[in-house]
């Protein structure tokens, strides 16, 4: 998929973003009362193993937005870069699950039963993230006048988990990720810099030997144990990154 025709896609489709986004920033105004939410029926739950992707965009409180013009560029960042993140979640046949306000999860796999591509597709995914990040979008929204460089951290774990809809009739509900590999997913940003993508140890041991070389083990662990054998459950740095329009 990374070639220079999917690139030029992202770009594409990012642009139209970018003139759409400048008249609809001329209607933000303030107001008094939060905008309605969409309303999602509680279904039953499924189970299955994939691939657990977490992003969250970092220093992200301590950006200048205590004006309206300053605002207005963050709410340009997160529509721009949000929507191209959950684009590039789908590109990859991930299925986006959630905003965190700062971040989003999303989860591979669940239209394949090959344990090597789902991990595969999330690393891709996430490479192809940072690549739109540091040669596009990054450097445009800073002549826009972003105060800071937008950057962001990624974790991914491999397993079980059940995904399923919580809530309350009449109510607002949403899907859920159950299980410990998404806990991981989710505390593997705990330990990653700013920039980084961090794999737990399954991912790890699912990826070719090829692209195992680029992983580095973090010493401090992923924050979790094996409770039979009290060994960490380790976590690795992905250090390999996109640096031209096609396959590293």
């Amino acid at each position: 998929m990374w070639n220079k025709d999917y690139l030029d896609k992202i770009i594409e489709r990012t642009n139209k973003r970018i003139s759409s986004l400048s008249e609809k920033l001329l209607e933000v105004k303030p107001a008094r009362q939060m905008p309605e939410e969409d309303q999602v029926t509680i279904g039953s739950g499924r189970q299955m193993e994939v691939a657990v992707l977490f992003l969250d965009i970092c220093n992200y409180s301590t950006w200048f937005n205590d004006s309206y013009d300053s605002q207005k560029i963050v709410l340009s960042i997160m529509n721009i870069f949000m929507a191209e993140m959950i684009n590039i979640v789908r590109d990859y046949k991930g299925e986006f699950e959630k905003n965190t306000g700062d971040g989003l999860m999303a989860y591979f796999g669940t239209e394949t039963n090959n344990s090597s591509e789902c991990v595969k597709l999330a690393i891709d995914a996430a490479l192809t993230m940072h690549y739109f990040n540091d040669s596009l979008f990054a450097p445009y929204m800073y002549q826009q006048g972003a105060q800071a460089k937008v950057e962001f951290r990624v974790g991914i774990d491999y397993g079980k988990i059940t995904i399923g809809r919580v809530g309350a009739p009449g109510g607002f509900n949403s899907f859920v990720a159950i299980g410990t590999t998404a806990n991981i997913a989710n505390k593997l940003l705990k330990v990653a810099g700013s920039g980084e993508i961090v794999i737990g140890q399954h991912v790890k041991d699912l990826l070719p030997s090829y692209r195992q070389k680029y992983c580095k083990l973090i010493l401090m662990g992923s924050g979790f144990e094996y409770i039979r054998s009290q060994t960490p459950y380790w976590a690795y740095r992905y250090t390999s990154r996109w640096k031209h329009p096609q396959l590293t």
